[in-house]
C-alpha cells in the first residue's frame, strides 16, 4: 500500500503517455542479456531512446556516439551485436540506458551473462557513472558482485531484511592490480 512518486510525479495518476515520456527521460536500463537489435549496428541500438524522445537525427548520432566513446567502443560503431563480444554488447547497453542523460540506471543482473574479468570492468564503468552523481541501481544473486556497491538491500521472499551502507570495493583498483571478482 502507499504511493510512489519519480520525479516528484505520483506514478499511479499518470497518463500511458506520461509514463513513457517519464521512464524515456528519467531512466535508464541495462538487461542481463543485453536487449540489443540485432540487424542494427551499436551507434544505432543507442540511438533508440533519443529516436523515442524525438531527437532529430544529427544530434541523435552525435550523442550515441559520445556515449559510446565513453563506454569504450568509440571505435565499434558501425559493429552489428553479433560481430561484439559480451562485454561489448553489455557496454552497448549501458550507453543506449545513459544517452538520454537518465537520472536514475536500473540494471538488472548485468554481470550475468560475463565473464570474472568482463564483470569487474562493467562495475568499474557503473562505479565511474556513480562517481558522477547518477543513481544507479543493481539487482543480483551474487554477493562478490554486491560488494562493489555503496549500499545494498537484500530482500528475501519480497521483504526487506537488511539495507546496509559501506565503502564498496572499488572495482578500477581490482583491474589495476590485474585482478578479478
Amino acid at each position: 500500500a502507499g504511493s510512489y512518486f519519480l520525479s516528484d510525479r505520483e506514478v499511479s495518476r499518470l497518463s500511458r503517455g506520461e509514463l513513457a515520456e517519464v521512464r524515456n527521460q528519467t531512466l535508464g536500463f541495462v538487461f542481463q542479456n543485453f536487449n540489443l537489435l540485432s540487424r542494427t549496428t551499436a551507434v544505432e541500438n543507442v540511438e533508440l531512446p533519443l529516436v523515442y524522445a524525438g531527437m532529430p537525427a544529427k544530434e541523435r548520432k552525435r550523442r550515441a556516439t559520445e556515449a559510446l566513446t565513453r563506454v569504450g567502443l568509440g571505435a565499434r560503431l558501425e559493429h552489428r551485436p553479433s560481430q561484439l563480444s559480451g562485454g561489448q554488447q553489455q557496454r552497448v547497453a549501458i550507453a543506449r540506458a545513459i544517452v538520454n542523460t537518465p537520472k536514475v540506471i536500473l540494471a538488472d543482473e548485468p554481470t550475468g551473462n560475463l565473464d570474472s574479468r568482463t564483470s569487474i570492468e562493467v562495475l568499474a564503468l557503473f562505479q565511474e557513472l556513480w562517481d558522477t552523481g547518477l543513481t544507479i541501481m543493481l539487482v543480483t544473486h551474487e554477493p562478490d558482485i554486491a560488494e562493489f556497491a555503496g549500499r545494498t538491500i537484500l530482500v528475501r521472499d519480497g521483504k526487506i531484511v537488511s539495507d546496509e551502507r559501506r565503502e564498496p570495493r572499488r572495482a578500477a583498483q581490482l583491474l589495476a592490480a590485474g585482478g578479478a571478482a
